[in-house]
C-alpha cells in the first residue's frame, strides 16, 4: 500500500485498512497530515485541531491510522494538488523592481496600483 491508498481510505472511500508489517513502513503520520491539509482550507484547520494535537499520543501506527480514519469526515473526491515552494530565482525576479531613491518600496507599489486603476 502507498500513502495515496491511505489518503483515499481516510478521506474518500472510508474503507478501513488493516496495517501489516510491510505496510507500517509506508504509513507516515506527518505525510498523511500534510496531504490531508492540501485538500482544502477547512481540512487544514481540522488537521491542526485534531491530529496534530492528539496524533502523537498513539505509539502504534495502526492506532494513528484509526484515529485519522475516525476523526476525518468522508469528503467528496477531488484531485489533491501538491503545493510547492517558490524557487529562489522566482523570488528574486519579483524583488527586482526599479524603485526611485526618493520612494519607499511600499509607496512605489501603491503608485503602480493607482496608475493601473486610472489607466483603465
Amino acid at each position: 500500500m502507498t500513502i495515496f491508498d491511505y489518503i483515499n481510505s481516510v478521506l474518500f472511500t472510508k474503507k478501513k485498512v488493516e496495517l501489516n508489517c510491510d505496510d507500517e513502513s509506508q504509513f507516515n503520520l506527518f505525510m498523511m497530515n500534510r496531504w490531508l491539509s492540501f485538500y482544502s482550507n477547512e481540512t487544514v484547520d481540522y488537521v491542526n485541531m485534531t491530529t496534530n494535537r492528539y496524533g502523537n499520543l498513539f505509539s502504534l501506527k495502526q492506532d494513528q491510522y484509526n484515529m485519522l480514519f475516525n476523526a476525518m469526515p468522508a469528503l467528496k473526491f477531488k484531485r489533491i494538488n501538491y503545493i510547492k515552494k517558490l524557487k529562489k530565482d522566482d523570488k528574486k525576479e519579483e524583488e527586482k523592481q526599479f524603485v526611485p531613491e526618493f520612494m519607499s518600496v511600499k509607496e512605489y507599489q501603491q503608485n503602480v496600483e493607482l496608475s493601473k486603476t486610472f489607466s483603465k
